[in-house]
């Protein structure tokens, strides 16, 4: 006999038009399917227990290669479905034990994501990064160079003036810095009065970005398709005339950043969690 297996959801839309799901393929590899309830579906599929329970997800999680792939392949899902229509993306790996979980959580929830689908109707997120532009190098640790002004007066000894005038390059290399926070800053508030909602993600590490140079900004937006184009302009005059600051821009994307919608069970003993880990790789 063989065992019934999970839940795994992907996202929720308005409907699913005959033939929509057709030829796509899950995080296993599993073919998709719909759940309904009035004016909504759920696309969901369904995952093999042994390799998706609690405690073998949890081992996944762990592998940073497998998190890669089901991330993509959970992103693709959504990506598809929202070059059509309005699309809810759930988050990565919430897993029910079977459909009547899931159902429930869209039945209960039916309100909720209706307002939500509603919110972000016509609209896009759009991801933008700050980097800091040419850090400023550490200086060699030996060779000749000229104390700040009146270290010398202060102590001639080449040990203190070699000292005085690393202290002052670290404080350079801190004011620096520090400036190019602040007109980070300053390009998420332009950008947030140019969409309907903006978020910020947290600062991202060199191996997690792929850039040497530290991350400055790592913004959302949600804007309509019809200012689209105008937000790009906004987002390239910003970055020409803003000293210190790369800025790039992604997208567009589902909006990841603006579904604050918790897939909690509505029936405890039913669901297989949730159990949720990252959230798919752009979205911002």
């Amino acid at each position: 006999m063989t065992t019934p297996g999970l839940t795994w959801i992907y996202a929720v839309v308005p409907d699913v038009a005959d033939g929509l799901l057709d030829g796509m393929t899950g995080v296993a590899g599993e073919p998709l399917r719909a759940l309904t309830a009035p004016g909504l579906a759920l696309v969901v599929g369904s995952v093999p227990r042994e390799d998706f329970d609690e405690r073998a997800l949890q081992q996944h999680l762990a592998d940073l290669r497998w998190v890669e792939t089901a991330v993509r392949a959970h992103h693709r899902v959504i990506a598809e479905l929202a070059r059509t229509r309005r699309t809810l993306p759930l988050r990565f790996a919430t897993l029910y034990r079977d459909d009547r979980g899931a159902l429930s959580f869209l039945r209960g929830a039916g309100p909720r994501l209706q307002a939500a689908l509603d919110r972000v109707a016509d609209r896009d997120e759009w991801g933008v990064k700050a980097y800091l532009d040419a850090p400023v190098p550490d200086a060699p640790a030996t060779g000749p160079a000229d104390p700040p002004d009146g270290a010398a007066a202060a102590d001639d000894r080449p040990g203190t003036a070699y000292l005085l005038r690393r202290r002052a390059q670290r404080d350079d290399r801190a004011r620096r810095f520090e400036q190019a926070h602040e007109r980070a800053r300053q390009i998420h508030a332009a950008l947030a009065d140019r969409a309907d909602e903006a978020a910020e993600h947290p600062l991202q590490s060199a191996e997690a970005s792929g850039r040497a140079a530290p991350m400055l900004l790592n913004g959302a937006y949600l804007v309509e398709h019809a200012r689209a184009a105008e937000f790009g302009a906004a987002v390239t005059e910003l970055g020409r005339r803003t000293t210190g600051v790369r800025v790039e821009l992604t997208g567009p994307w589902p909006p990841y950043s603006f579904v604050e919608i918790d897939a909690e069970p509505v029936e405890p003993a039913e669901p297989a969690g949730p159990v949720t880990g990252s959230a798919p790789a752009e979205g911002g």
